[in-house]
């Protein structure tokens, strides 16, 4: 009898995840989407963003070349045309008890080649007895025939305890565009230091040398280094 239960209980849960992971198999289907853009040669091109929720993987992809964003959660993502150039994608993170978290990827096809132009935090949300929050809006402008964003980042701070670090705080950045490696910056940062490089499934340490665009949005700043985009924080750059 205790065999049969057990046997039982075996089946309900092999049951329950085959319906879950048929679900999910299900939604992917119907949460991708494909996007006419145009290169940056000005031909119209098709691009695909597959949210993944059976693996938590968001891919992109565009002929042969495919994007994977390893942090994606199960929440399907959102997708705007920031031009006919440029196609912007938001998505959430896992990020934990009370706490909110999503990124921003901006990519572009060139020669037959898909680019991340960007990748970046758009938002937390974090509420405890303090209330923190970053929003991080972009915004498409043109300068001379460049391209050129435009991001409004507003950060604040609000203690019932310790209300005398409260704070609320905007600034408006200009992010330009590099032709050659086709990503946007805000300066182009000279860097030689030895740094512990941070990936979802592995860390470890190399020494960094060169000159690589930077993205500067209020205290947090991005590298682009590799073809890939990393937070920089106190000696250490995390994989986005």
């Amino acid at each position: 009898m205790v065999l049969s239960f057990i046997l039982f209980i075996s089946k309900s849960m092999s049951f329950a995840q085959d319906e879950l992971l048929e679900n999910r198999i299900v939604q992917t289907k119907k949460d991708t989407k494909t996007f006419n853009i145009q290169s940056l040669e000005s031909k119209t091109v098709k691009v695909k963003v597959l949210p993944d929720y059976e693996h938590h993987i968001l891919c992109i992809i565009y002929l042969t070349d495919t994007l994977k964003v390893f942090d994606f959660w199960g929440v399907p993502p959102q997708q705007y045309h920031l031009s006919k150039q440029f196609l912007k994608i938001n998505y959430e993170v896992r990020g934990g008890s009370n706490f909110g978290l999503g990124n921003s990827l901006i990519i572009c096809v060139s020669n037959d080649k898909l680019y991340e132009a960007l990748h970046v935090l758009r938002y937390t949300d974090w509420e405890s007895e303090l209330v923190e929050t970053c929003n991080v809006k972009f915004a498409f402008v043109t300068h001379n025939k460049d391209y050129m964003l435009t991001a409004n980042i507003r950060e604040k701070s609000f203690s019932t305890t310790n209300p005398e670090t409260n704070y609320d705080y905007t600034n408006i950045s200009k992010l330009h565009f590099d032709k050659k490696l086709k990503v946007f910056y805000s300066i182009k940062k000279n860097l030689y230091d030895t740094l512990k490089v941070v990936y979802p499934d592995t860390t470890y340490r190399r020494a960094i040398e060169g000159n690589f665009p930077e993205v500067i949005l209020g205290d947090v700043k991005y590298l682009f280094i590799g073809s890939q985009w990393f937070e920089l924080d106190h000696g250490a750059i995390t994989k986005y």
